[in-house]
């Protein structure tokens, strides 16, 4: 099984995906938008999508001295805005 698209096909481009005005609905844009390769069904809404949007997580207040991170990012539906399972990881 070869990574490489069928002939006529692309991979999705996801670097102009980032929509200039928020989506209906969001108060601002999320801060990455990624293409699918192949549309899937979101779990929660059932709505056939083909890009996940990220959006960040920023830590405003602790009460304590906190290991955890200061800031993350979740997958969302476009559609429905449900936090979505995944992982975003580097690729070297």
């Amino acid at each position: 099984m070869s990574d490489e698209p069928e002939a006529g096909a692309g991979w999705p481009d996801a670097g102009d995906a980032t929509p200039s005005a928020p989506p209906a609905g969001w108060q601002t844009p999320p801060a990455a938008v990624y293409g699918l390769e192949h549309p899937l069904r979101c779990p929660a809404c059932k709505a056939e999508i083909d890009q996940l949007f990220v959006v960040r997580l920023v830590r405003i207040r602790v009460n304590f001295m906190s290991s955890l991170p200061r800031s993350g990012r979740v997958l969302a539906c476009p559609k429905c805005r449900t936090i979505l399972p995944g992982e975003l990881g580097a690729v070297f």
